[in-house]
């Protein structure tokens, strides 16, 4: 096929002879040289500032996405996009926030209008999405001004494996940021709604010199060095699959689905339990867990936790497996097609929950952890790939969970916009401060793009649920998954979803105890994080000094990792009985053991403790709740007497969840305060704790049992 060579420059550099159209798919990627590694973020701060949208279609767009049926995906989508549309400036061809057109925003935005053309989206009738006459424009903004095609006049060489470079060329950038903004994630988009685009050039009437233009831009982004196998974003292999896919869409050949892809694959899978790079550690960890930085040892800090966030933006790779095996690309190996589906089934069980919302931990902490477009790009990931790989049987009734998914995750948007009073929503849950991407400036209309594009692609996926298509989702499985290296189990049910971690100092999070408790509309019960005041516990007190701590946060010899049997041991899988834990902490003369058992509708603990000493110990059992106090059923300062205590109580938190606490096996005189507690970097908006206390005798035993029973919430 031969392309029209289009160059064109952009504030960055000069412009280059494309590859498209040079036989380059009968071509092997050129010999890398290193190049100086340079990073930016997936999602840089936004340059606006916040309330840039106008209040008016704001309020409009809130109105249609409560209205809106949480299945009908297209409906949803035009409520997020409504207040954007506005930001449309026709002499740029472009969506422009505070003066600045942004490439995200737009390429965000070109996929919400190509996938509405092509899903014959009318035009009118308060449709943001559907927007035919702009298709062309945003092609032209992203193949012009925001495209990069050389640097100081030359292609950039692929990055030495294990580095993380992000500035590059041919590759796209923010005109404002110049190349500092690049990112594997921003050709990506692009080159996903460029090829979206190109799906409907016939619906959208898309011009000739337009259409050469994506295949030439595509093209030689997908066909650089810096994209070819065997480079790749450390372990991202999704960024690749992206320009693979868009390639395979834009210019007719397959090659690269058929070769880069699956050689792709065939890495993230051989790797998967190996080092993959040098000095650094394997892709996975022994349950599955994702390591965001497998360049490093796996005792680097970032690596002791799970980073799900990535875990499920990665699983997007998966999104073109059906799709490259119909084109011709061969059987993957037996132990590839093995690790995908372990690691598809430890995702799914081990990182989502009931209200289609993370059951999140992250190695990157507060950088990523919680924040609202991270949520929705590990929706999209997760999402497409399940669904584009449903011929390859990676779990059971995979494409109705996968549609069962993004439903509840559309619905705790719904209830957090309501709660916002906006379809923009704040830039994190849960009151979490967030890191350097969430500043005074952020504006979050990237976010709520990436959310319209998202249900965009998802109905054009065949994923709405609305209607009758309703009975065709799936639920979700009580399940649980363990992670033995890096301590963490989680467990999900249709009514809550906790994990039992072990201590992580960067958060101070961990120990013996369940380290969050979320009902299935997504509300904090317990608590989100944290450790000692605020989380679920006990403490043991010797003449004024506290000796033991079941949830630390910190690392401790005397306190053992909390874990399952062994033969539960990295394992992720349905629970069909109930999970039991056990775990425990010693001092001089005092020791305590926890015993969890955990079934679909409740978490029952037993604190067996060990009193050796002459003189007897004060005991304080903490049961904390989460979201403030404003609405509260426990007050800071009530008391709650003996008999109180052991009957069964029904605690509301200031959000509206509720849960059932019974104590049982407590020792006379035991007495109950509420208290106000300090907030945390990972648990910022405590409500009211309970704290029980009570003496404990002398050279006994004493077996105290607390039982948590999350109802279902809808």
């Amino acid at each position: 096929m031969a392309f029209l060579l289009l160059t064109g420059t952009s504030g960055a550099a000069a412009a280059a002879p494309s590859t498209a159209g040079t036989g380059a798919s009968e071509l092997d990627a050129p010999a890398a040289a290193p190049v100086r590694p340079q990073q930016s973020e997936i999602d840089p701060s936004e340059p606006s500032a916040p309330g840039s949208a106008d209040p008016t279609a704001l309020a409009t767009a809130e109105q249609r996405l409560q209205a809106a049926d949480p299945g009908d995906l297209w409906s949803v989508a035009d409520a997020a996009a409504t207040p954007i549309e506005g930001l449309w400036n026709e002499e740029q061809g472009a969506y422009v926030v505070a003066g600045v057109a942004r490439a995200r925003l737009n390429s965000e935005m070109l996929l919400v209008h190509a996938y509405a053309a092509l899903g014959r989206r009318d035009a009118g009738g308060g449709r943001a999405a559907a927007h035919p006459e702009r298709v062309e424009q945003l092609v032209r903004l992203l193949t012009g001004p925001m495209y990069v095609p050389t640097l100081d006049g030359k292609v950039a060489p692929a990055p030495e494996p294990g580095h993380s470079v992000t500035v590059h060329a041919p590759g796209f950038a923010d005109p404002v940021g110049g190349v500092e903004s690049m990112h594997q994630a921003l050709d990506a988009v692009a080159a996903r709604a460029l090829a979206a685009a190109y799906r409907a050039r016939n619906v959208v009437g898309l011009s000739q010199e337009a259409r050469d233009l994506i295949r030439d831009r595509v093209s030689a982004v997908a066909r650089s060095p810096f994209w070819r196998s065997p480079s790749r974003l450390l372990n991202q292999i999704n960024w690749s699959a992206d320009l693979y896919a868009a390639d395979v869409e834009v210019t007719g050949d397959p090659m690269l689905l058929r070769r880069d892809y699956r050689a792709q694959l065939v890495w993230f899978a051989d790797h998967a339990a190996e080092p993959a790079y040098p000095g650094g550690s394997a892709n996975l960890g022994s349950g599955g867990a994702f390591r965001y930085l497998p360049q490093r040892v796996a005792s680097n800090p970032t690596n002791r936790s799970h980073t799900g966030e990535y875990a499920n933006i990665t699983m997007g790779a998966l999104a073109y497996l059906d799709q490259a095996r119909k084109l011709g690309m061969g059987k993957l190996p037996r132990r590839t097609r093995d690790v995908l589906r372990s690691w598809a089934r430890r995702t799914t069980w081990g990182d989502w929950t009931s209200s289609g919302y993370l059951n999140w931990d992250s190695g990157k902490g507060l950088s990523r952890l919680h924040l609202t477009q991270y949520w929705l790009l590990a929706l999209r990931g997760y999402a497409a790939g399940t669904e584009g790989s449903t011929a390859q049987g990676l779990l059971p009734a995979q494409q109705a969970t996968t549609r069962w998914l993004v439903r509840r995750a559309v619905q705790t948007y719904q209830r957090r916009a309501a709660t916002a009073d906006s379809v923009v929503l704040p830039a994190t849950a849960y009151g979490l401060a967030g890191g350097p991407l969430v500043r005074p400036t952020f504006d979050g209309l990237t976010g709520t793009a990436r959310f319209a594009s998202t249900l965009a692609e998802m109905a054009d996926r065949g994923l709405a649920s609305q209607g009758r298509a309703a009975s065709t989702a799936k639920p979700l499985p009580d399940a649980f998954s363990n992670d033995d290296d890096i301590g963490r189990t989680a467990v999900t049910t249709k009514r809550f979803a906790t994990a039992f971690l072990r201590p992580w100092a960067p958060l101070k999070v961990g120990g013996l105890e369940p380290a969050r408790l979320i009902d299935s509309r997504g509300r904090a019960l317990t608590g989100i994080g944290g450790s000692e005041d605020g989380a679920l516990g006990l403490r043991i007190i010797s003449n004024g000094t506290p000796v033991i701590e079941t949830q630390r946060g910190v690392f401790e010899r005397a306190q053992s990792v909390i874990t399952p049997p062994e033969a539960q041991r990295d394992v992720s899988r349905p629970m069909t009985r109930p999970l039991t834990l056990t775990g425990g902490e010693s001092a001089i003369g005092v020791t305590v053991g926890v015993g969890h058992r955990v079934t679909a509708s409740s978490i029952t603990t037993t604190y067996t403790v060990k009193n050796t000493r002459r003189d007897p110990v004060d005991a304080e059992l903490r049961i904390p709740t989460y979201g403030g106090t404003s609405t509260a059923s426990l007050t800071p300062g009530q008391k709650i007497g003996p008999a109180a205590l052991q009957k069964l109580m029904y605690v509301r938190t200031a959000s509206g969840g509720r849960f059932g606490l019974r104590l049982g096996g407590l020792p006379p005189r035991a007495l109950g305060t509420v208290v106000a507690v300090a907030p945390q970097e990972g648990n910022p908006v405590p409500g009211p704790q309970l704290v029980v206390r009570v003496t404990l005798p002398r050279k006994a035993t004493t077996t105290i049992v607390r039982s948590l029973l999350v109802p279902y919430a809808g």
